[in-house]
């Protein structure tokens, strides 16, 4: 901390040993001495400007280089207690994607920039007033056993009412705020991920049933068409098995297509370019066995009133409600604090034609009774308005839980029926094949009805989506990590 005191003392030192070494100030020394040295007191502390010009095609280049095998990101994975297994990654899986997505999306580092940003508040809500310092150097006409005036002042605020200590609680609630925010932009991200990861494996699921449908209804074109060389058939029945053929083809080629699109989006959504993430294959099987292990003992082990107290724990914008109602309260204590006006001191010291002069002085401002009346009673209007958000809020976390509480019933009925579905296809296909063999139907026969069994397959793969879309939606309602994942994607 600056003594002023010691400092203005040492400027009279030197004034007074000029003096008498007959060290006369010259007209411009008189009216300018005191320029350099309010400078000098002011600028103890000043910080350059240092220039950072930002260059698209630098930013480009460093988007470009991002790499899986950066050594930053290696002792990244080791802090964050990595498998070392599956270091570097040999494959995607849903623990590589999250963490990598923690690591480079550029989203995530620009939440903590605003964190940070926001967090400095709390500093600057911490200080005091600032504080003036005054010097007036004048030169009088008249014989007197002085012919200098000399005046010093020190001004300062003293705040009542603790308004200092609010600001501070202001803007800490105002930190929590940007806190949640963080978490909720870091939650929405994890999710979807998680969300493009399933359709992946959902959309590979319905690409491969249909290569199978392509296989079969290509082996039924071929034998329509021998059956037709020895007119058993008409070309009718051909034209319909080929309209049939292309129009699975069409259906492949779109879910082709949609499969570049998905994994697009995994791509921006970890940070890497779409060239850059093809460098790995995403490991579907040991994938979809993670998201589905825990989902069916999840939803077994709990029940409503278990979602409806993990949602108020949990749910990051209901808590985001509240950091509103604690910044609406500290707003209230502040108008109510401003009441109380602050006093403001200028000691001050006069070297009046060889007599010494003490000062001081106290000003405040007038405050008026119906300006505080009508701040307060804002404040106080907006504190009830951010409380009546949390209990609408409520409200609407336990609608959603009830709702979420009746689809995981259906879904279990739903995971019976399909369940059963494909036993009574695992018995037509054992039953199918043995008439085959006896000679009771021919090959035609037989994968015409191995084709129509392959809708079975279409169902269950929807009712294991359906299964994963309700975790998930799970997850955005309560906002629990129901998928197993060894990351913690948290702030």
């Amino acid at each position: 901390m600056i003594n002023y005191i010691k400092i203005a003392r040492y400027y009279f030192t030197i004034k007074i040993n000029f003096k008498k070494m007959n060290i006369g100030f010259s007209p411009i020394f008189k009216k300018n001495a005191l320029v350099p040295f309010l400078f000098f007191l002011t600028s103890c502390s000043f910080i350059d400007y240092q220039e950072k010009p930002l260059d698209i095609n630098e930013v480009h280049q460093k988007n470009k280089q991002v790499n899986l095998n950066d050594s930053d990101f290696i002792a990244y994975l080791e802090e964050n207690n990595f498998d070392k297994a599956n270091i570097p990654f040999k494959s995607w899986g849903i623990d590589e994607l999250l963490i990598a997505q923690k690591y480079f999306n550029p989203q995530l580092k620009t939440a903590d920039l605003e964190l940070k940003y926001i967090e400095s508040n709390e500093k600057i809500a911490s200080l005091r007033p600032l504080s003036s310092l005054g010097a007036k150097y004048e030169r009088g006409d008249v014989g007197d056993p002085s012919e200098n005036f000399f005046k010093f002042d020190y001004t300062f605020t003293y705040e009542t009412a603790n308004k200092r200590l609010i600001r501070y609680e202001l803007a800490f609630n105002e930190t929590q705020l940007a806190l949640l925010d963080k978490e909720l932009i870091h939650w929405k991200l994890r999710g979807n991920l998680i969300e493009s990861l399933t359709q992946y494996i959902n959309n590979q699921n319905l690409i491969q049933i249909l290569k199978n449908k392509i296989r079969l209804q290509q082996s039924i074109v071929f034998m329509v068409q021998k059956r037709l060389n020895f007119g058993l058939v008409s070309k009718i029945d051909l034209s319909r098995e080929k309209i049939k053929f292309n129009s699975i083809k069409k259906e492949l080629m779109k879910h082709q297509n949609l499969q570049l699109n998905i994994t697009k989006n995994m791509a921006t959504l970890v940070g890497f370019s779409l060239e850059q993430f093809n460098l790995l294959a995403i490991d579907i099987k040991k994938t979809k066995e993670k998201l589905t292990s825990s989902l069916t003992e999840y939803f077994a082990n709990i029940d409503q009133t278990k979602m409806h107290s993990t949602a108020l724990l949990n749910r990051i914008d209901l808590r985001q409600k509240l950091a509103n109602y604690a910044i609406a309260e500290a707003n209230l204590k502040l108008e109510i604090a401003k009441q109380y006006p602050d006093m403001t001191f200028t000691p001050a010291y006069i070297y009046d034609f060889g007599y010494n002069v003490w000062g001081l002085g106290i000003q405040t401002l007038l405050k008026t009774p119906e300006r505080n009346k009508a701040y307060i009673n804002r404040a106080t209007i907006f504190r009830e308005l951010e409380a009546s958000k949390v209990e609408n809020f409520e409200l609407e976390v336990n609608n959603q839980v009830e709702e979420l509480s009746l689809s995981i019933q259906k879904n279990k009925e739903h995971e019976l029926a399909v369940k059963q579905s494909l036993v009574s296809k695992t018995m037509l296909i054992n039953q199918l094949q043995e008439r085959f063999d006896q000679g009771q139907i021919d090959r035609m026969e037989l994968e015409k009805e191995m084709f129509a069994l392959l809708d079975i397959d279409l169902e269950l793969n929807r009712a294991n989506n359906a299964s994963i879309q309700l975790g998930l939606l799970a997850e955005g309602v309560l906002q629990d990590q129901i998928f197993p994942t060894s990351i913690y994607y948290g702030p």
